[in-house]
């Protein structure tokens, strides 16, 4: 518990962590979802829906079921 305390207060203390976990979150929500509806993945489209932890899900099933990060070039 002490864990959770310890993060609350961190964004209480600095709400541009918030507003940047949060970010985080939508941007690979969006991109999951976006890919799971192009590739007719209707059961990764409820998941990455529907469960909200980070991104974790999301970018577990972009990298695991697209080309999303395979095709990521970071040098041009």
């Amino acid at each position: 518990m002490e864990i959770i305390t310890n993060f609350a207060e961190a964004l209480q203390a600095n709400p541009a962590l918030l507003v940047g976990i949060s970010l985080w979150e939508a941007l690979f929500t969006l991109l999951a979802l976006w890919f799971a509806a192009r590739n007719d993945h209707k059961g990764w489209f409820l998941l990455c829906g529907l469960v909200q932890l980070f991104g974790l899900v999301e970018i577990f099933y972009l990298a695991t079921k697209t080309n999303f990060f395979k095709d990521f070039k970071l040098n041009g």
